[in-house]
């Protein structure tokens, strides 16, 4: 009995296919690894930011939040900061809340939104 065998034909598009993959994927990876980082940059930030809302509320005084304390991921930075602070009761004090904005290298962004009643959300 014959064993099919594979002609030149679809060996040839075989390795087409397989070149074109190997030459899309590195720029889909770094896509996605720059993505990747920026939630993970956005979640932190949102976690940060409600763990000094707790520590305002356990201490009975106003924290402010500052960027510049804030540990980015490479490639990760802060396109816009607003004021942050939390009162005693969690909330923010007057100008206390606001807006911060995250940016990778390729022009992806994330919000942090901090509310007047300190509710604080990712977008």
């Amino acid at each position: 009995m014959k064993r099919p065998a594979f002609n030149l034909v679809e060996l040839v598009i075989c390795l087409s296919v397989m070149a074109i993959f190997a030459a899309i994927g590195p720029t889909i990876a770094n896509g996605l690894l720059n993505n990747w980082h920026l939630q993970a940059a956005s979640r932190g930030l949102v976690s940060d930011l409600r763990q000094l809302q707790a520590q305002a509320i356990c201490r009975h005084e106003t924290l402010t939040f500052n960027p510049a304390q804030f540990k980015l991921p490479a490639g990760i930075i802060f396109s816009k900061t607003s004021p942050i602070a939390f009162a005693a009761s969690g909330q923010t004090p007057p100008g206390g809340s606001g807006t911060l904005i995250l940016s990778n290298r390729l022009g992806q962004s994330r919000k942090v939104i901090v509310s007047s009643a300190g509710r604080i959300r990712r977008e």
